[in-house]
């Protein structure tokens, strides 16, 4: 853990301090080493504003494999100068590399930004992730036709774009938009359900949970009354409440938990006695008899290397099926190192997780990426349009680990709990 700090202090602060204009200057130099360049585009690729596109064309030779999609983003805010390049990625045959080149289209043409996404939105053939950017695109350029669009995509997406829906309608959320968003609570499940309560929660102030008919009874009195769809103040309704790990709630049925499996959780904790790895162990098995009926879920444990519950997709909630997971927790054992970066490729490889939970009480060290800010990079990279929600646990684990999980959690739409 040492060795991996030592190295984040020492290294990546200096391309974080760095301005746009600087790590342009010096991504361009090709007398700097080719994986210090690639850290540099990994850098820029994740902040906003303005780039030059001449200066960036002199880093395209590094720009290999996963890293296209860090310069497609790039190319994406190089303004009309990239559209003739980006109009080439259009048709990448890598899901990620086209959602880019989908999102810098739509943003970097000014005259025709809205008409190229609208085609890419209604077309059934492309990647779901590259109309997920088509309609996240709509909407970050301001246009008429991105709420519209939303509103559509309630009653016919699935998956990412439904949320992604669902995400752009709530910057913007009207009276008109409830009776669709009644109907996705009636209809959907998982994060796309959850996420409608909460939408109509925030239009309305009622604090009704997840029940559709007592939604509808409520439009209906008042569209009968001939009065707005708004809680009156001083009633008290119930707050809707939801399972939850180690205080992480649970917004998805489709959930993957990834936890520590080093030595490190074999320490003890002060309040209870138990180990780090007890205390992880034990909430998770007195979870999941817990989960919906319909809920699927998975675990992964990560030490110096990993190892996964299922052989391929979620499992289903059976009883047989969580004994035998209870069962196969219960067995763990606790040593090595900590290969963060792993436990979370291997949750992001399962296409149908929602949300993941990951666990740990310290900083990587272990595994093919142990820096924190190149873990981040590669998570963004990777669930940029997937819209996994992730969110984190510190179990006693010290200040610079905390900062490093918070950030995770919060560039990914979850929530990061400390726990001493």
């Amino acid at each position: 853990m040492l060795v991996a700090l030592t190295f984040l202090l020492a290294c990546v602060p200096q391309y974080q301090n760095m301005s746009s204009g600087s790590l342009q200057n010096r991504l361009a130099d090709r007398g700097i080493a080719a994986n210090a360049r690639v850290q540099m585009l990994e850098e820029l690729a994740g902040r906003k504003g303005d780039l030059n596109y001449e200066l960036l064309t002199e880093a395209k030779a590094i720009a290999r494999g996963e890293w296209v999609a860090d310069y497609v983003r790039c190319l994406g805010r190089c303004g009309p100068d990239a559209v003739t390049d980006l109009s080439k990625y259009v048709r990448n045959k890598t899901p990620m590399i086209r959602a880019e080149a989908v999102y810098g289209m739509t943003m970097a043409d000014d005259k025709s930004g809205d008409r190229f996404a609208m085609k890419v939105l209604r077309d059934q053939k492309q990647p779901t992730i590259a109309r997920v950017a088509a309609l996240r695109g709509l909407a970050d350029r301001g246009s008429v036709l991105a709420h519209v669009e939303a509103v559509r995509r309630l009653s016919t997406a699935n998956g990412a774009l439904l949320l992604e829906a669902i995400d752009v309608i709530g910057r913007n959320p009207c009276q008109d938009d409830i009776r669709y968003l009644i109907d996705v609570v009636a209809d959907r499940e998982g994060r796309a359900r959850h996420s409608a309560v909460a939408m109509l929660q925030k239009i309305t102030g009622y604090k009704i949970g997840a029940d559709a008919r007592s939604w509808r009874y409520f439009f209906l009195k008042h569209r009968t009354d001939g009065t707005e769809f708004r809680h009156p103040k001083g009633d008290n309704d119930d707050e809707s409440h939801t399972l939850s790990y180690m205080g992480i709630p649970l917004l998805g049925d489709k959930v993957i938990f990834v936890l520590d499996s080093s030595g490190s959780m074999n320490s003890g904790m002060s309040e209870t006695g138990n180990s780090r790895g007890q205390r992880a162990v034990g909430e998770l098995v007195k979870l999941l008899p817990n989960l919906p009926p319909d809920a699927r879920f998975d675990v992964v444990f990560f030490a110096d290397s990993v190892s996964r519950l299922s052989t391929g997709s979620l499992i289903k909630n059976e009883t047989s099926r969580v004994e035998s997971a209870a069962s196969w927790l219960k067995r763990n054992h606790f040593d090595g190192g900590t290969n963060l970066f792993g436990g979370i490729e291997k949750a992001l490889e399962n296409n149908d997780v929602e949300e993941i939970i990951l666990l740990t009480d310290g900083m990587p060290s272990a595994g093919s990426i142990q820096q924190p800010d190149r873990i981040l990079a590669w998570v963004q990279r990777r669930n940029r349009w997937q819209k996994v929600r992730i969110s984190t646990v510190g179990l006693s684990a010290p200040q610079s680990a905390g900062y490093f999980l918070s950030k995770l959690a919060e560039q990914n739409s979850g929530v990061y709990r400390a726990i001493r």
